[in-house]
């Protein structure tokens, strides 16, 4: 089969392709952090690579051996009852070559309200598929099913094993799933199809998501004296940011665009929590970073020094940085790698446009860099999170002629790898 019949029949059944995601949405797959609605979603897409044939296994990221004892292991996520699915379409010969992977939890649905229509509907309508996950992530488990279908179909036979990870707890900063995914089922390219604007991310942020909490040493009766050390606090997290702003308009993969500028950012910032705790304050933030985890936990050591000063005149004693998320660590890839020049080349072919080569923010391709020996990058059409309807807002949706065009240069690239 070559590239032009393949897209050919990519446009003939799509409306294939919709059902498919509509049925994946539809299955509620909330990540909540410490525990995860994955184990239903995973069980169906086991159930269809058995109907396609594939070699299948479902199995929780902690019964591969020595999961737990990794650094990168980060504890109380509830692994227990969340699962990955490895699928292996075996070639003639049986060499794993290429992985394809997909996340198939999404972040909480949040408050009905703000949406316009039942969040698990996976409704076709005006050009668009409607649903929690339609563009993050489950757009991409129906493309790898849906092309694995089609090709099977026309006869096609792969000369080197075709490797399908479905996995588990990606949101909140979970990657467990996408480290168990490459540990697991080793392969010479990788591809995480959990991406933004059909650009290639070639390279990954390090940093996390970690709260800063201090306390009144006295009992109080209201939040406004915590709510006083909200800008001393602030200050030093300011200089912080700066610091990662300056460091990626200098790395040789960020100068230039949006990500330094986004290098810092607030996700919640209080003092005393809806009546209760008046005497703690909280804030919570997100950076990037090209440092390594050791340089930015010294630097969070000298920061806490620099608040305890401050703090105490005012009677408050800080409780230092915490955690939120794991380390992601900063990783990448050359841009002209061979597997990069592969898929630029499918695209061109299949749509006659080649996908934009840049840096993500944080994304599990950090884990999936440090944990394979694959010049591992990430391509993926979903929608940007500033937008409406987009990744992780109400009413998210994706555009299906945008799917269909994604859904082509996988699937010239497929051929191009293993024909």
């Amino acid at each position: 089969m070559d590239i032009q019949s393949l897209c050919q029949l990519i446009e003939v059944r799509k409306e294939e392709l919709y059902a498919l995601l509509s049925s994946l949405i539809k299955i509620n797959s909330e990540n909540f952090g410490g525990h995860g609605n994955e184990e239903e979603c995973a069980r169906y897409v086991q159930e269809l690579c058995e109907k396609l044939g594939l070699r299948t296994q479902r199995y929780s990221p902690l019964e591969l051996e020595n999961f737990e004892n990794s650094p990168d292991y980060f504890p109380g996520r509830g692994l227990e009852n969340r699962y990955n699915v490895s699928a292996t379409w075996q070639g003639t010969h049986d060499v794993n070559e290429l992985m394809l992977m997909a996340h198939i939890d999404t972040v909480v649905i949040g408050d009905l309200a703000n949406w316009d229509g039942d969040p698990l509907s996976g409704e076709v309508r005006d050009g668009k598929i409607f649903g929690r996950g339609a563009c993050d992530d489950k757009y991409a488990v129906a493309v790898v099913l849906f092309l694995i279908k089609v090709l099977k179909d026309e006869g096609f036979a792969p000369k080197k094993n075709l490797v399908f990870a479905a996995y588990c707890d990606e949101e909140l900063g979970g990657s467990h799933g996408a480290m168990a995914a490459v540990l697991k089922d080793p392969c010479n390219r990788i591809v995480n199809m959990d991406g933004k604007a059909n650009q290639i991310w070639q390279c990954a942020s390090g940093g996390q998501v970690v709260t800063y909490r201090y306390h009144t040493e006295k009992t109080v009766d209201s939040a406004e004296k915590t709510a006083l050390a909200i800008p001393l606090v602030m200050e030093e997290i300011r200089k912080f940011g700066e610091r990662r702003r300056e460091e990626l308009e200098a790395n040789r993969f960020y100068a230039g665009t949006i990500i330094p500028g986004t290098s810092l950012r607030y996700t919640e910032v209080r003092a005393g929590n809806n009546g209760a705790d008046l005497g703690v304050g909280e804030l919570q933030f997100t950076y990037y970073t090209d440092k390594t985890k050791e340089e930015i936990y010294q630097e969070f050591a000298r920061i806490e020094k620099t608040l305890d000063a401050k703090l105490a005149p005012l009677g408050m004693k800080g409780d230092g940085f915490i955690p939120y998320t794991r380390f992601f660590h900063y990783g990448f890839c050359e841009p002209d790698c061979r597997d990069i020049l592969d898929m630029l080349d499918a695209a061109q072919e299949a749509t006659g446009q080649k996908p934009l080569v840049c840096g993500s923010c944080l994304s599990d391709l950090s884990i999936i860099l440090k944990h394979s020996k694959a010049d591992a990058y990430g391509f993926g059409a979903g929608r940007n999170f500033d937008e409406v309807g987009g990744a992780h807002q109400p009413n998210e949706f994706i555009e299906c002629d945008k799917l269909v065009q994604y859904t082509k240069t996988i699937g010239a690239y497929i051929l191009k790898i293993l024909g």
